[in-house]
């Protein structure tokens, strides 16, 4: 994939910023399983930093002392597509009933359940431990999926 007459890429990593550090990295490697390759200082943006490993996928998580919550960023779907910019992760499983019941059994909170994305697809959207939004779905008929 891409232009060969530009150049090559490959996705590094997706970035979140969170109010709580260390309870963030907790909250991805309770519920998803994340390994945390390491924790730093980004002097620059006067930020800490934790990387994490997941599968195909590094998360980087960023906390500041002066951050602070968009409510439009989080709002509750359709609204939350109304701000421009980044809306979600999505993920792929291929159990959604499954990933449902886990996230349920470990108090994560869900937006919806299993919903019919109407060409054969199910999904499942939950909410980090700061209220970021996160689609999980099961592969369907849909060409992008």
């Amino acid at each position: 994939m891409g232009n060969p007459d530009r150049f090559s890429f490959t996705l590094h990593n997706i970035t979140v910023t969170v109010s709580d550090i260390d309870a963030s990295v907790e909250w991805w490697r309770r519920i998803f399983g994340l390994e945390l390759l390491a924790t730093s200082r980004f002097d620059a943006i006067n930020a800490d930093v934790a990387y994490l490993q997941g599968p195909g996928f590094k998360l980087e998580l960023l906390r500041t002392p002066d951050g602070f919550r968009l409510p439009e960023l989080t709002a509750d779907p359709p609204a939350h597509i109304r701000p421009i910019g980044t809306k979600a992760l999505v993920f792929r499983v291929e159990d959604l009933a499954a990933a449902t019941r886990w996230f349920r059994d470990n108090g994560v909170t869900i937006v919806w359940s299993e919903l019919d994305l109407g060409d054969g697809s199910v999904s499942t959207a939950i909410r980090d431990n700061d209220g970021n939004f996160i689609n999980v779905f099961q592969h369907g008929a849909s060409p992008v999926g």
